[in-house]
């Protein structure tokens, strides 16, 4: 299968080894029957590029679909977990100087899933727009 930039190194190659005309320092020759068949096999060619792009894309989309969807399944378990963690029975059965200990692990691993999940929709969207 020819490739549309193996396609475009022929068209190149055929107009570096093309003779210039006469009396002109930047017009060249080409035979027509060479250029007109490159010319139909680049039109042949493209549209299956097009559709290799198209598949490429859904792809991607797919893939960011995914990602997206474990970010906020993680996310809410974690959230879930955090506040299963910071119930009143787990906590208050436990000393004053223990209870505080607790409580900032939980605020300090909520803080860092709540980063982590805003990060992986930042990349979500960024992704996106590019694309």
């Amino acid at each position: 299968m020819e490739t549309i930039d193996m396609l475009i190194n022929e068209i190149e190659s055929e107009i570096l080894k093309a003779k210039r005309a006469t009396f002109s320092t930047t017009d060249i020759v080409l035979n027509r029957q060479v250029m007109l068949d490159l010319v139909t096999r680049l039109r042949a060619s493209y549209p299956i590029v097009l559709k290799e792009a198209a598949q490429i894309k859904k792809d991607r989309d797919d893939i960011l679909a995914k990602a997206e969807a474990y970010a906020n399944k993680t996310m809410d378990a974690a959230e879930e977990q955090a506040r299963q963690m910071m119930s009143e029975s787990e906590v208050l059965k436990k000393p004053p100087r223990k209870r505080m200990q607790c409580v900032r692990k939980r605020r300090k691993t909520t803080a860092r899933w709540t980063i982590r999940r805003a990060l992986s929709l930042s990349i979500c969207s960024t992704a996106r727009k590019r694309s």
